[in-house]
């Protein structure tokens, strides 16, 4: 504990000029089940490195700056060839979800998550970002959980920027 759910990734980027792979395919479905409440299945190659299926439940309302949710997946690990084959390591993960869009001043999107991650450890995620009308999107992650110092290295702490950047109708993303 924690299980090293993401120390192997030299070995999935390694298999990436070795002929087809397999990076993401996934079936979605949608559903509104009521005013305001809205569900999604997922099944498929979730990322290059977990397969798995999920069911996601989310309350939004148009006319609020604010949504909560749940999600649980149970995922299992990719070969390194990220094709069909699957290895032994498997988990249950999920969270509990709350959005506020500020549209303020300064508008932004904020995310708290509470819930079981891919390693087994359980914890907070604080998500803060910034969309723009011509489709960039800019944001800051930071992740508290229970694994100790000893375990993780820098302690029960991560944290991460990205952003999207619309080229040719399509994202770049980092």
């Amino acid at each position: 504990y924690p299980a090293q759910v993401r120390a192997d990734i030299k070995d999935y980027l390694r298999n990436f000029n070795n002929g087809i792979i397999i990076g993401r395919a996934q079936f979605d479905y949608y559903r509104t089940i009521s005013r305001n409440n809205h569900i999604m299945f997922t099944a498929g190659f979730l990322e290059e490195m977990f397969a798995g299926i999920g069911f996601e439940y989310l309350n939004f309302n148009p006319e609020s700056n604010h949504a909560y949710g749940f999600e649980v997946f149970n995922v299992r690990k990719r070969d390194y060839r990220m094709q069909f084959d699957l290895q032994d390591y498997k988990n249950i993960v999920g969270s509990i979800n709350y959005y506020y869009n500020h549209f303020g001043r300064i508008p932004f999107d904020l995310k708290l998550s509470y819930g079981e991650y891919l390693a087994g450890d359980v914890g907070l995620t604080f998500d803060i970002s910034r969309s723009f009308s011509n489709g960039m999107k800019f944001g800051a992650f930071a992740t508290f959980t229970n694994v100790s110092t000893q375990q993780f290295g820098e302690g029960s702490f991560d944290k991460g920027i990205y952003f999207s950047i619309p080229i040719y109708k399509n994202l770049v993303d980092y």
